[in-house]
């Protein structure tokens, strides 16, 4: 009886253990991706806390497709965090129509490094245009090791 009593407390430990290291840094994220000027220098914020809450952000377009009234465009972005703590990667498919003050998509986290090695998410983004350059607004869930 008491030889049972300790597995199932061992047990429940090792659950309990397992289930704070799965969920500890799992979480609704908001990043904000500021890009300012024509030399495309980007900032971001995080609201959440999987991920770090500042940084820089390098954008490498891939393409843009479309005519008439409306495109589509494909690029990821390389998001460095001002702690040192590593970085991250998003890739991001969204669309357009000409004249409009947004876009909208989906963006989807891919890689990382230091503490972001192993980390996934994605979400949705929508882009607004401003006079000074853009301002992305990518939400969804974030899950790190």
């Amino acid at each position: 009886m008491v030889t049972r009593l300790i597995a199932v407390l061992i047990g429940c430990l090792l659950a309990l253990t397992v289930a704070g290291t799965v969920f500890a840094k799992s979480s609704a994220v908001t990043v904000e991706i500021v890009v300012t000027g024509t030399n495309g220098v980007e900032t971001f914020i995080v609201n959440g806390d999987a991920l770090c809450s500042w940084g820089t952000s390098e954008n490498n377009f891939e393409k843009f497709g479309g005519g008439g009234a409306a495109g589509s465009f494909h690029g990821y972005k390389t998001l460095t965090c001002g702690d040192g703590s590593g970085t991250f990667k998003i890739t991001y498919d969204a669309a357009t129509v000409f004249g409009s003050p947004q876009d909208q998509g989906g963006w989807k986290l891919y890689g990382g490094t230091g503490d972001y090695a192993g980390c996934t998410g994605g979400g949705n983004l929508v882009g607004y245009y401003t006079d000074t350059g853009i301002v992305d607004h990518y939400t969804g869930q974030v899950s790190c090791p």
